[in-house]
């Protein structure tokens, strides 16, 4: 076997010794790794300088766009330099700042963002007018052409000057007859030491929405209005919550079931028997009133098999109802209630005068179940003691309530419910019930975990549930049109949950809160867009929050979310200008753990 040739000892030797040897000089490797050293230090303080200075640029830029909200009369050039000033003390600035507020509406024929006016402080150019519509073009070259020719690493420089290049990315949709205010800060940060790094311009935008006035104008700008006639498209909407207008008949014949006119006194299935002469139709089920609050009327109802069923029946109001009335109605209202095995489905308050919104017709939605379920009231009759002389001489209603059920099971109990504050005087009744079936099971559109329920809303009877807001979770509806705001309506409501709004994030607010919401507002603006009125829910302790301090957050048609804590004192409230049509999900939430008692209003600012 040949091996290889091996190096000559002369050459191996001296190399063994070196790396055998341990010894070394201190001062030159001193004089090696202490400039490496040096610039480490060094870069550590400069980094975090760095990364502290935009942090506080951050929050400061917050505080100004906060306060700049807050606002309603016109702004002026004092006023936003004043904020300059503010934003240096908030951001503990060292270095150069400036802001630039614009204000912001949409144009709906070019299908992108437009200027209403824009002013940049200290000198700073606002932003151009066609600067949404190069932005749109990717254009940017002729967009910084636009802040001049100045090339210097300064606020006179054009660069300095530029939006940030994804500045329509971070408006949100703007609503009809609303303009936002967009507000960018700049600084300038220079590094204190030569690490490597130079000088880096910070830019936090952020976008709010003025909270008390649907746009503000700047002095010495020719206001521009926005539009309050467009349609927009929004990535979320409330379209998983059930239509409750879908009059989707199923193709197959409904089966005969059952019907009731009680004429000949037939209360089979029913848990009850008073049948009383003399109402609008003749013979009628009841009159029934506080006492079925905790032991409702029911009726066992036996489909063919499960699937969907439709019940109808006329709802007799009688005598003195006294909706949300503070002197005169129960603490929870004087209401009426649906339930299913149990389970209420609605809640609808009844007023004797029917002043605004009690002669409203009625709808709700929801799941229960595994079920879809949809309830209407439509206002039949009306007038003065109409049931004879069974009941005081208040004026009298007949409402036509219709229920349907989707994938309904063969056999369950319907449950009617008042609750109301007076012995006598006060009453509900029954006449002409039917109940049909056809079809057979579809799947499933949605059901509330279980294993979050939680203890029932004690105003509604409503199931709560622990977890973030879930606007699919069944609750109370409560139908208002634009007219019925002048007048308004305030009822009692428990606030407040075990969950932080801090682990919800796509809420955006704060607080702690249920799952289920306490309200859904049915809303109709009658085809009426206004941009100096709007809607203005409000909550109110009595105690300006000291004692319940709210907080409030409102899903609305299009999918967006309103936050407010303190409006007046520590009670929460929300103006929305120009409200569209449809459903706005309310959620109570307490600023603490827990619960508490306070006032929910719905009326017009």
């Amino acid at each position: 076997m040949e091996h290889g040739r091996q190096l000559p000892r002369i050459f191996t030797r001296p190399a063994r010794r070196f790396g055998a040897d341990n010894g070394g000089s201190v001062s030159l490797e001193l004089v090696l790794t202490l400039p490496l050293l040096l610039w480490a230090l060094a870069a550590t303080a400069v980094f975090y300088d760095g990364y502290r200075a935009r942090y506080q640029a951050e929050m400061a830029a917050q505080t100004v766009a906060d306060i700049m909200s807050r606002e309603t009369d016109l702004f002026t050039a004092d006023y936003v330099e004043g904020l300059n000033n503010v934003f240096d003390f908030l951001a503990d600035s060292r270095y150069p700042t400036r802001i630039r507020v614009s204000s912001v509406i949409w144009d709906s024929t070019n299908q992108r963002d437009r200027l209403q006016w824009s002013y940049g402080t200290r000198g700073l150019q606002g932003l151009p007018d066609d600067t949404f519509a190069l932005m749109q073009q990717n254009d940017l070259d002729t967009l910084l052409g636009e802040f001049g020719q100045d090339t210097s690493a300064s606020f006179a420089g054009a660069w300095a000057q530029m939006p940030v290049s994804d500045l329509p990315d971070r408006i949100p949709p703007i609503l009809p007859g609303e303009a936002l205010l967009l507000v960018e800060t700049f600084s300038i940060w220079s590094p204190f030491a030569n690490v490597g790094v130079g000088q880096i311009r910070f830019d936090p935008v952020v976008v709010v929405r003025p909270r008390f006035a649907p746009w503000i104008n700047f002095e010495g700008f020719d206001p521009v209005y926005p539009e309050t006639t467009y349609e927009i498209a929004w990535t979320g909407s409330n379209d998983s919550l059930p239509d409750p207008g879908d009059t989707t008949t199923d193709p197959t014949p409904p089966d005969a079931g059952q019907s009731f006119d009680f004429e000949r006194g037939d209360t089979t299935g029913w848990s009850v028997s008073t049948v009383t002469q003399g109402g609008p139709s003749g013979a009628f089920l009841g009159p029934f009133g506080k006492e079925t609050w905790d032991r409702p009327v029911s009726l066992d109802v036996a489909l063919v098999q499960d699937g969907n069923a439709s019940i109808s029946f006329d709802l007799l109001i009688m005598d003195s109802w006294d909706g949300f009335s503070p002197t005169y109605a129960a603490d929870h209202g004087d209401i009426f209630q649906i339930m299913i095995d149990g389970t209420p489905i609605s809640w609808d308050p009844f007023e004797v005068r029917l002043s605004p919104p009690y002669r409203n017709n009625r709808s709700s939605s929801g799941f229960l179940n595994g079920m879809t379920y949809r309830v209407s009231m439509s206002l039949v009759r009306s007038g003065t003691d109409f049931m004879g002389q069974i009941d005081r001489v208040d004026p009298d209603q007949v409402w036509r309530v219709t229920i349907s059920l989707e994938n309904a099971p063969q056999r369950f109990v319907l449950g009617l419910s008042a609750g109301l504050d007076e012995d006598t005087g006060e009453s509900f009744g029954i006449d002409n019930l039917a109940v049909s079936s056809s079809g057979s099971l579809t799947p499933m559109s949605f059901a509330a975990n279980v294993a979050a329920l939680d203890t029932p809303d004690p105003q509604t009877r409503f199931p709560r549930y622990v977890g973030c807001p879930e606007y699919r979770i069944s609750a109370p509806w409560l139908t208002m049109t634009r007219d019925d705001l002048p007048t308004g309506i305030t009822m009692p409501r428990e606030i407040g949950g075990s969950v932080s709004l801090y682990d919800c994030p796509s809420s955006g607010g704060w607080g702690y809160i249920s799952a289920s919401p306490q309200l859904v507002l049915n809303y109709n603006n009658l085809n009426v867009l206004d941009a100096n009125s709007g809607l203005l829910i409000t909550m109110d302790d009595g105690n300006s929050g000291y004692t319940c301090d709210s907080t409030l957050l409102i899903r609305d048609p299009n999918g967006q979310f309103w936050f407010n804590d303190d409006y007046v004192g520590w009670n929460a409230g929300l103006r929305i200008p120009n409200p569209v049509s449809g459903q706005y999900v309310i959620f109570l939430g307490h600023y603490s753990p827990g619960r508490c008692m306070s006032s929910l209003s719905i009326s017009r600012f």
